[in-house]
């Protein structure tokens, strides 16, 4: 059994104040990197206005993988490859 606290964290940050259905492109993305490792991903959402967005450097949105930051805009190929990465790095057994 794998704890949320073993897990993988993703987080995602996203504008204050911004409709959201400007955002939906992003998010579809972040979605389907990460629906394929649910199992293993501890997935949250967080404003780009409070202190961890700053720590990691998002100033509109963005997305960490584990403790890298992917930038405001990765691509669903860059988030998967980034998690994998961790998964490889934490030694965890995914199953896709």
């Amino acid at each position: 059994m794998i704890y949320v606290s073993d897990k993988i964290q993703v987080i995602v940050f996203m504008p204050v104040g911004v409709c959201g259905c400007s955002q939906t492109g992003f998010l579809g993305r972040v979605y389907e990197a990460v629906s394929k490792y649910r199992d293993v991903v501890a997935y949250r959402e967080d404003s780009a206005e409070s202190k961890a967005a700053k720590r990691y450097g998002v100033g509109y949105r963005g997305v960490v993988v584990g403790t890298k930051s992917l930038g405001s805009n990765p691509t669903t190929a860059k988030i998967e490859e980034a998690i994998l990465k961790e998964i490889e790095q934490q030694g965890i057994k995914a199953s896709q």
